[in-house]
């Protein structure tokens, strides 16, 4: 199956929406894909509830979910969001879940990774200033381009340095995020 189509990417990012949902369900807590009756909602596509025991009111996380068959993985941001660290803290609502898909003779196989909203803000703002500032270039990058995550930020992996880039120190400091749901729940 061709990736590249609209119809497929849609389809693509509704089934790790799903698939987001049913884990957060397996988990015993409540959620709710809200772009089954907002039409892609800009900056959140599930909402979250988990009973605190403490309080009389359930806690909230107002999750996006990203899915991708690319090692890179787009956000929804421009290069330049990433860039303005007040922006993001602005924008940015809740945790990301990236669903990393692989089709393999039609089977898909689905990896996951859950940055707190702290993490994300983290890791989009300092990879970004790491990719524009941090390489040698000859050409000027075009700051309106989509911004997006490599697979092995989301594992927690860093970057050495090369000819042609200086190092990378992932903020996740080496830790991999995949399957942490527990982070939709911190800050």
């Amino acid at each position: 199956m061709k990736t590249n189509s609209q119809d497929v990417k849609a389809r693509l990012c509704a089934i790790g929406e799903s698939n987001v949902l049913s884990i957060l369900l397996q988990k015993g807590w409540d959620a709710l894909n809200i772009n089954g009756t907002i039409k892609n909602f800009k900056s959140v596509d599930i909402i979250c509830f988990k009973e605190d025991l403490n309080d009389w009111k359930p806690l909230t996380s107002f999750i996006q979910v990203k899915t991708s068959v690319g090692k890179n993985i787009p956000i929804g941001f421009k290069i330049e969001d990433c860039l303005n660290r007040d922006e993001l803290e602005k924008k940015v609502l809740g945790p990301y879940v990236f669903v990393y898909v692989q089709i393999k003779n039609g089977v898909y196989e689905f990896r996951y990774f859950i940055l707190s909203r702290s993490q994300f803000i983290d890791l989009a703002n300092q990879s970004h200033e790491y990719y524009t500032k941090g390489y040698k270039r000859v050409k000027e990058i075009n700051l309106d381009s989509v911004a997006g995550l490599n697979l092995h930020w989301l594992e927690g992996k860093s970057d050495n340095e090369t000819l042609n880039h200086r190092a990378f120190n992932n903020p996740l400091n080496g830790i991999s995020c995949e399957n942490k749901w527990e982070n939709i729940w911190l800050e």
